[in-house]
């Protein structure tokens, strides 16, 4: 016979449950979140994975990572009784710095000052992270200027050298988009005819051919959080093949030469005459933090 008490709804069983599989898909985020390309390529190719956008990914993200912790407090505080256990000694039961809590404290201060102070195993990981991110750059298809979706069709005739506004507009409406104002936004117009921003700019310069339905971007492509027009690293008027981004700080200064086909030993002995002293695998960020001054400082010195 079933009692009463077995039909009873449980909010220990309910906490419980919603914390581990929140867990369980703010990992799965976590992952894809950790390989996906920086937003100035996500927005501009309409990147997805799965059929999810760069910012649909993000706000899964957010939503679980805040199903999690606000399901973790009500644990703790379901249990509070049990984990105050874990602070007292096994016979005395008073309470003590117990080597388990000692332990699991140690390893979150070494990993948080490891992290902010960039030295290896940690800045390894943010580095292959970056490295990641950055393979997903095709130079074929990368934006004029940094989030150049998120300028009007006027914006951009004025920041990309050899593009008329009046030839865009021509262009466009050759292929059957109709161009209502020079203020329409590059990305709101991609969207409302189911293409990417890339494909637009391409038919706007008359470079391709596209077809239409190839898109998808889907709602929230941008984020309201979006850098602004030309808010890329080398700023406005940034010019095409330009990687800006401010994910650039965490590649080491041999990467960042051998991706924009630098000479090594010139680069450093440039920096050197500016007072720095690099190491080739020091990060572009650790080289301005042990000279004091701002990675954009270093950037600068090696454009």
């Amino acid at each position: 016979m079933v009692t009463s008490d077995n039909r009873r709804f449980s909010w220990r069983a309910f906490v419980s449950s919603a914390a581990g599989l929140s867990f369980l898909g703010m990992c799965v985020t976590g992952i894809i979140l950790f390989v996906v390309p920086p937003g100035r390529i996500a927005n501009w190719t309409g990147w997805t994975i799965f059929g999810l956008t760069k910012q649909q990914w993000i706000g899964l993200h957010i939503w679980l990572s805040s199903v999690f912790m606000v399901a973790a407090l009500v644990h703790i505080y379901l249990n509070w009784q049990c984990l105050l256990s874990y602070l007292k000694h096994r016979i005395s039961h008073s309470f003590a710095f117990r080597a388990e809590w000692v332990t699991a404290m140690l390893v979150c201060v070494v990993i948080t000052i490891g992290t902010l102070a960039d030295v290896r195993p940690f800045s390894s990981l943010l580095t292959w992270n970056e490295t990641i991110k950055r393979s997903w750059d095709d130079s074929g298809r990368r934006a004029p200027v940094p989030h150049a979706e998120l300028l009007t069709l006027a914006q951009l005739a004025r920041q990309v050298d050899g593009v008329d506004l009046d030839k865009i507009v021509e262009n466009l409406k050759a292929k059957g988009i109709q161009v209502e104002s020079p203020e329409t936004v590059v990305g709101d117009l991609a969207l409302a005819h189911n293409m990417t921003p890339d494909q637009l700019y391409s038919i706007a310069i008359g470079a391709a051919n596209v077809k239409r339905g190839s898109g998808g971007l889907g709602a929230g492509r941008y984020g309201k959080g979006a850098a602004g027009p030309g808010a890329g690293e080398h700023g406005p008027g940034g010019g095409p093949g330009r990687s800006g981004g401010q994910g650039m700080g965490w590649m080491t200064l041999k990467q960042y030469c051998a991706e924009n086909a630098l000479d090594l030993k010139v680069v450093m002995e440039k920096l050197e005459k500016a007072g720095l002293k690099p190491s080739e695998e020091m990060t572009l960020r650790g080289i301005a933090d042990a000279a004091g001054v701002h990675p954009s400082e270093v950037r600068r010195l090696l454009e």
